[in-house]
């Protein structure tokens, strides 16, 4: 069995422009999302909010975004990806939608909704690694196969794309490959801001590959 690692995909670690955390824990290698459902769902119903106008009969006008409940939040949901059916040239709504829709853990919805994205506004890095962790979780939470492909290519678009390379290490210690890993991940690490919690965490996963690699 390899060494498990749960590769927190966060599409909102825009702070450092990195996309994706290493978090250690037991069993079998995993990613999922940083951001709990019940933190996100606020600030996706705020994206949908801007992005439908006032939806009054879904969120009243008295209450409070941040006290968005899941129906609320699925209903609006429901109602963007209605209108993207009569508009489907609208790229920042099917951003939005599959956004939603990973707050929401339809996964498999998500990468529909990544698909019609990359079909408008063509292949970027960043689309590219955000649509292969979606596609990685609706398999399983597992990124053999479709999305380490779209990682690949994000990598190419980018070489220094800080969630591919991440992303990347988490596919290669899925069947066991802990050179490949600690290669992506290193590069990870020197691009991290010294001292940063991004470069400990990191640091911290490359030591414990190379120690279970030194045990074989």
């Amino acid at each position: 069995m390899s060494m498990t690692w749960f590769f927190a995909a966060a599409g909102g670690m825009a702070a450092l422009a990195f996309g994706a955390v290493l978090v250690p824990l037991g069993g079998r290698q995993r990613w999922h999302s940083a951001m709990p459902v019940a933190l996100a769902a606020p600030l996706v119903a705020a994206g949908l909010y801007a992005a439908l106008g006032t939806p009054a009969a879904l969120l009243p006008a008295q209450q409070s975004l941040e006290t968005a409940t899941a129906p609320q939040v699925e209903a609006m949901v429901s109602r963007l990806a209605a209108r993207l059916k009569a508009q489907p040239g609208d790229a920042d709504g099917w951003r939005m939608l599959a956004r939603s829709y990973e707050t929401l853990r339809r996964f498999d919805k998500a990468a529909e909704a990544y698909r019609q994205l990359l079909a408008l506004e063509g292949e970027s890095a960043d689309l590219l690694a955000d649509y292969a962790v979606v596609l990685g979780m609706a398999q399983g939470e597992r990124l053999s196969g479709d999305p380490e492909r779209l990682l690949q290519r994000a990598l190419a678009l980018n070489p220094q794309h800080v969630q591919a390379l991440a992303l990347l290490g988490s596919a290669a210690l899925e069947r066991n490959d802990h050179a490949a890993a600690l290669g992506f991940w290193k590069k990870v690490l020197a691009l991290a801001p010294a001292g940063s919690g991004m470069a400990r965490s990191i640091h911290s996963s490359i030591e414990r590959v190379e120690a279970q690699a030194a045990q074989q």
